[in-house]
């Protein structure tokens, strides 16, 4: 009888489990990304390397590595935190957006705090 119920718990085990991993949704982007904004002008670029590729616009650049976090939230597609100290941290959206009225639609919105402000600006795959 206790190998019959080590086998049924055993088996509950590594179904329960199995459900419990994460699964990517299919909007969720893959890197190379590539984000930018006006007003002020800043950029970066979420590399398939892991790299995160911040610049201000002011001359100030920081590379390091990012990590990207999947949002169980509709309107939200991940997270991204870098910096030296992961002091910089980003949003990316579903939202269609662009960065002056002449720019082309971007498929995806982006909000990003850096040093006490929040920047907007929109991302591409690329």
């Amino acid at each position: 009888m206790k190998p019959i119920l080590a086998a049924i718990i055993m088996t509950f085990l590594a179904v329960s489990m199995a459900e419990a991993v994460p699964v990517q949704s299919p909007e969720t982007p893959t890197a190379p990304l590539t984000c930018g904004g006006d007003e002020p002008y800043w950029s970066l670029r979420l590399g398939a390397d892991g790299q995160a590729r911040f610049s201000d616009g002011d001359g100030e650049t920081s590379t390091s590595r990012f990590t990207m976090q999947q949002s169980r939230n509709t309107t939200l597609i991940a997270g991204a935190i870098f910096g030296s100290k992961a002091d910089i941290s980003a949003v990316i959206g579903h939202e269609t957006c662009s960065v002056t009225a002449s720019d082309e639609d971007k498929p995806m919105s982006i909000s990003v705090w850096y040093k006490g402000g929040l920047l907007s600006g929109c991302c591409q795959p690329g």
